[in-house]
C-alpha cells in the first residue's frame, strides 16, 4: 500500500466517470504496505479506498474482488468493491488495473491485547467457515516455488548463520508440507495493519490480495505470528485467546494441532523472505515502507525452540 503511481486530478476525474460515486473531493496517498498503490478517496457521495495494482495481473482481480463481496454478503466486516456503471469492479487507471473499495471505520491497533486477539481469532474462524461455499479458487503465489526462487536469490546476500537458517527452514517446509491439512481460501496476510478497530470493536479486515487456496492452519499461523509475537518473545495469553476464539468458530483437527509449530515456522519463513527481499532488492517508489524482517526471523527461532509450549496453548482453547 505504498505510493508507486501518482494519479493526477484530471486522470482521477475521468476514472470516476465510470462509477456512480460522484466527483472527487480529496485523494491522499497511503504509506503503509509494500505491494500496491493506495489512496484515501473522498467523493461527493462517500469515503473510499482507491487501489492501483502494481504487479497483480488484471485477470486475478475478479477472484479478490468477488471474495470480498462474498464475505461482505455474509455479514463479515470486509470492504465491498464499488460497481461501475457497466457492472464491472475494476478498470485501468494510469495504465494499471484499479478498483474502488468501501472505506471502513477504525484504525489498526499498535499493541494488541488479549481481547483484541480474541476478536481476530473469532473473525478468522468465521471467515474460514464462510469461504466453504465460495466458488472460485486461486493457487498461492507464496508457495514452494516462490520460496525456492527468492531463497536462492537471497542466499548470496546473507551471512553464514542466516544462510544456514534459511537452508534448514526451506528443507523443513519441503519435507513436512502442510498441504494435506484442511484447506480453503485464506486471507494470507492478516497482520494487525490489515485489521481495523474502534476502541475494542473489530470494524474491518482489509487487503485480500494474497488470498489463495492454502492450509487453513497456515492462515491461522500467519495471524498469530503478528498479533502474538514481538521481539521480546510471545504472549501465551494472547496466543491462547486467539486460538480459543478461532476454535469456537471452526473445529480444528488433531493433525492440525500436531503441525502447529511447523505452520508457525512456515509463516515466519514466508515473511522473513519477503521482507528480506524488500530490504535487499527494493522497488522504486515515491513513498515506500520497508518492514523489518527481524521479527519474522525471531518467530522461526521461537517455534523451533518452544514447539511444545506453543502447542500446549491449544489445550487451553
Amino acid at each position: 500500500m505504498s505510493v508507486y503511481t501518482a494519479v493526477s486530478t484530471a486522470e482521477l476525474a475521468v476514472f470516476l466517470t465510470g462509477y456512480p460515486l460522484g466527483t472527487a473531493v480529496a485523494c491522499e496517498g497511503i504509506l503503509e504496505g509494500v505491494e500496491n498503490t493506495n489512496y484515501f478517496l473522498t467523493t461527493t457521495r462517500g469515503r473510499y479506498v482507491l487501489t492501483l495494482f502494481e504487479a497483480t495481473p488484471a485477470a486475478d482481480l475478479p477472484f479478490f474482488l468477488d471474495l470480498m463481496a462474498h464475505l461482505a454478503d455474509r455479514g463479515l466486516p470486509v470492504p465491498r468493491p464499488a460497481r461501475r456503471h457497466d457492472g464491472g469492479q475494476a478498470a485501468l487507471l494510469c495504465g494499471r488495473p484499479a478498483a474502488i473499495l468501501q472505506r471502513l471505520p477504525g484504525r489498526s491497533p499498535e499493541r494488541p491485547d488479549a481481547a483484541r486477539c480474541a476478536a481476530v481469532g473469532d473473525l478468522l474462524g468465521r471467515m474460514h467457515v464462510a469461504v466453504a461455499d465460495f466458488g472460485s479458487t486461486r493457487a498461492s503465489t507464496r508457495g514452494a516455488a516462490w520460496r525456492a526462487e527468492v531463497g536462492a536469490r537471497l542466499l548470496t546476500r546473507l551471512g553464514p548463520a542466516d544462510q544456514a537458517l534459511l537452508r534448514e527452514e526451506l528443507a523443513l517446509q519441503d519435507t513436512q508440507p502442510l498441504a494435506g491439512l484442511p484447506g480453503g481460501v485464506v486471507h494470507g496476510d492478516l497482520f494487525r495493519d490489515n485489521v481495523l478497530f474502534e476502541d475494542t470493536t473489530l470494524t474491518g479486515v482489509i487487503d485480500f490480495y494474497y488470498a489463495a487456496h492454502d492450509s487453513l492452519l497456515y492462515d491461522l499461523a500467519v495471524t498469530v505470528a503478528d498479533w502474538c509475537f514481538d521481539r521480546g518473545g510471545w504472549s501465551s495469553e494472547r496466543v491462547t485467546a486467539l486460538l480459543h476464539a478461532y476454535r469456537a468458530q471452526r473445529a480444528v483437527t488433531p493433525a492440525e494441532i500436531a503441525a502447529w509449530p511447523v505452520a508457525l515456522r512456515a509463516a515466519g519463513l514466508r515473511f522473513w523472505l519477503s521482507r528480506l527481499q524488500d530490504a535487499l532488492f527494493p522497488k522504486p517508489g515515491s513513498l515506500v515502507l520497508i518492514k523489518d524482517p527481524a521479527q519474522c526471523r525471531a518467530l522461526m527461532l521461537t517455534a523451533r525452540r518452544e514447539a511444545a509450549r506453543l502447542t500446549a496453548c491449544w489445550a487451553h482453547g
